[in-house]
């Protein structure tokens, strides 16, 4: 299906009828809604599986249907897996974000092979939204990992844009440079990884966050915004911050220093541990 570049990009969501899938598909659709876009339905699996996956995705359309009459439901089939169809969909159709539902991956397979979710962040050249958690809550707000840097800078531009559409505050999370663990749940990635690059006083961290914050809070000025110190690993402060928010929203990069990879796995951490919807939004690559 080719999209008419004239128009805004949609949302596209996978959809395997799992519990998980359908939930991210009610965040996506309450999101296409708010932003006045189509929602893209996507089924990604076994060509031999093509019918009965029509069925689900028609189900699940006539159940948008009469809850949402007004959205613009599609739907697409393809053989390959969630990762290559959905970043492929996305960038056929110039989506304005990924939407996907959590993934129960055991922790040795997600530690060797990696899952849906962090695959698709790490090539979707747009926003990704992991549904995570129970219901999130309405009126919590939105949690930002920054630390003033490059990497951080988009992330904050989707925070106060999804702030602002849901008249939410921004909780600005900076959490001081120290060295970095791999996630402590997975012990194959366990133990201390020593970040080459040496720390910062908060004062100038602070600077560098508020820097970057700063033309962000002119374009929203009607989104309110708490600058909070972190405790602890960074992925463990984050998710933290998360039991009562709406929404997190973190910078990766996957290119450059050893730094900037893995900060990468810090997203990928919080991936699997927030206790909210996790929004990641990759950094651009110029040149």
């Amino acid at each position: 299906m080719s999209a008419d570049r004239t128009l805004p990009g949609p949302v596209v969501t996978g959809f395997d009828g799992s519990p998980e899938a359908r939930r991210a598909v009610g965040w996506a659709a309450a999101e296409a809604k708010a932003r006045g876009l189509a929602l893209f339905l996507a089924y990604a699996g076994d060509p031999a599986e093509v019918e009965h996956a029509r069925e689900q995705l028609a189900s699940m359309t006539e159940a948008l249907e009469r809850s949402d009459p007004g959205l613009d439901v599609r739907t697409l089939v393809r053989g390959g897996t969630p990762e290559q169809v959905l970043t492929a969909i996305a960038e056929e159709t110039d989506a304005a974000m990924i939407v996907l539902g959590e993934s129960h991956t055991g922790l040795f397979t997600r530690a060797v092979l990696g899952s849906t979710e962090s695959g698709v962040t790490k090539t979707a050249g747009r926003p990704v939204v992991v549904v995570r958690g129970e219901e999130p809550a309405p009126d919590g707000p939105v949690i930002l990992g920054t630390d003033g840097s490059e990497q951080s800078a988009q992330a904050a531009g989707f925070a106060f844009d999804f702030a602002s559409r849901h008249g939410l505050t921004v909780h600005a999370v900076h959490v001081a440079r120290m060295p970095i663990w791999g996630p402590a749940s997975e012990p194959l990635l366990g133990g201390p990884v020593l970040d080459p690059a040496p720390g910062l006083p908060q004062e100038v961290a602070d600077e560098l966050v508020a820097r970057q914050l700063k033309p962000w809070q002119e374009r929203y000025p009607d989104v309110s915004v708490e600058l909070v110190h972190g405790v602890g690993p960074a992925a463990q402060a984050l998710t933290v911050q998360s039991s009562e928010a709406a929404l997190l929203v973190l910078g990766r990069s996957d290119h450059g220093d050893l730094r900037r990879l893995l900060l990468g796995s810090i997203s990928d951490d919080a991936l699997h541990h927030a206790h909210c919807p996790v929004a990641v939004v990759r950094t651009q690559s110029v040149g």
